[in-house]
């Protein structure tokens, strides 16, 4: 096997600022409805569990396939 040229090889840096990190809150969290003990995750933002929490709209944020790739999946 050769090795690459350098002309061949692509190059790149980070781009400036910082890294982004998960949204945490605090621990121990208990669900807000009434006779629910379950312990809330800290990567969970509301103050419900799955069970109690209200329906709302869900955005999907994934990369979209272009038509072509979409049909041989």
């Amino acid at each position: 096997m050769s090795m690459p040229r350098t002309d061949d090889v692509l190059k790149g840096r980070l781009a400036p600022g910082e890294s982004r990190t998960g949204r945490v809150h605090r621990a121990g969290r208990v669900c807000q409805s009434s006779g629910c003990s379950t312990v809330l995750s800290i990567y969970n933002a509301t103050g419900w569990c799955w069970q109690h929490e209200q329906p709302h709209a869900f955005v999907l944020q994934a990369p979209r396939k272009r038509r072509r790739d979409a049909r041989v999946a």
